[in-house]
């Protein structure tokens, strides 16, 4: 993968998020994370932050960011759980609109 696909890093942010706010690994969770994530950085962000992840699935590079969440000793976020996190994260700012 090019380094310079995604030079804003905002799905690493989104992982990194998820490491520091303690929220839980389901659905639950990831949209908690989601809400708590346009409350801090704003729907705009948030709004790139689902074009980068719209791209992710796109390029299929979630081993890249499996290796991420490994990065951030985030022990409970395999592969599928960060496919679950985006799909919610898109959810979400589906009902944003």
């Amino acid at each position: 993968m090019d380094d310079n696909m995604y030079p804003e890093n905002y799905f690493e942010h989104y992982i990194f998020s998820f490491s520091s706010t303690g929220q839980t690994s389901d659905i639950i969770g990831f949209e908690n994370l989601a809400r708590l994530y346009i409350d801090i950085e704003g729907s705009d962000t948030f709004s790139f932050l689902i074009d980068e992840i719209q791209l992710i699935k796109e390029n299929d590079d979630w081993s890249y960011f499996d290796k991420i969440a490994r990065d951030f000793d985030i022990k409970d976020l395999t592969t599928n759980k960060l496919k679950e996190m985006a799909d919610v994260a898109i959810t979400v700012s589906m009902e944003m609109t």
